[in-house]
């Protein structure tokens, strides 16, 4: 559950136990922000927790210092729910997500869009991690109705493959 106390906007999520102060990460190391921004589906979560090679390239990447994560509440509650948030896997990583709040006015920007696409009816978790989504570099996710939905440049949007090949090339 979000919320805002004191100027500081917290992320909690009771299973995982873990408290993320976005600010506090913004002032951070200087060079961390310079490094790309990537929003982490739950699905690639799932493969990284699963051993899916690629998923695995990307968690590589981001402990060798070449980009940053991030994810937000919805992704966690869909983690909860799969029941890979309890996995000793996700303890190992959960420090390296940067929990990004959900952002209400862009999720309701986002519904024009879903309206324009014909014989798809977007999840509304999908709306709302978009909203999230939005100011991050990459968004990786191997949903392709995801996908549709973005319009704009930012974020690019990838599956785990096309952004391990694109760390490698660079």
């Amino acid at each position: 559950m979000a919320r805002q106390h004191e100027g500081f906007a917290l992320a909690y999520n009771e299973e995982v136990g873990h408290v993320t102060n976005p600010e506090q990460l913004e002032q951070g190391e200087r060079s961390d922000r310079e490094l790309p921004l990537v929003f982490l589906d739950t699905n690639v979560i799932i493969g990284y927790l699963r051993g899916d090679s690629s998923a695995v390239q990307l968690f590589s990447a981001e402990a060798n210092g070449r980009i940053r994560f991030a994810v937000n509440g919805i992704v966690l509650q869909e983690l909860l729910l799969a029941g890979d948030a309890g996995r000793p896997e996700f303890d190992r990583i959960r420090d390296h997500l940067h929990v990004l709040p959900v952002d209400l006015e862009k999720a309701e920007a986002l519904l024009p869009r879903v309206r324009a696409l014909r014989n798809r009816l977007a999840h509304s978790n999908d709306i709302l991690i978009l909203s999230s989504a939005d100011e991050c570099d990459f968004l990786v996710t191997r949903d392709l109705n995801l996908k549709n939905l973005v319009i704009t440049g930012k974020p690019q949007v990838v599956t785990p493959e096309e952004l391990a090949t694109h760390l490698q090339a660079a």
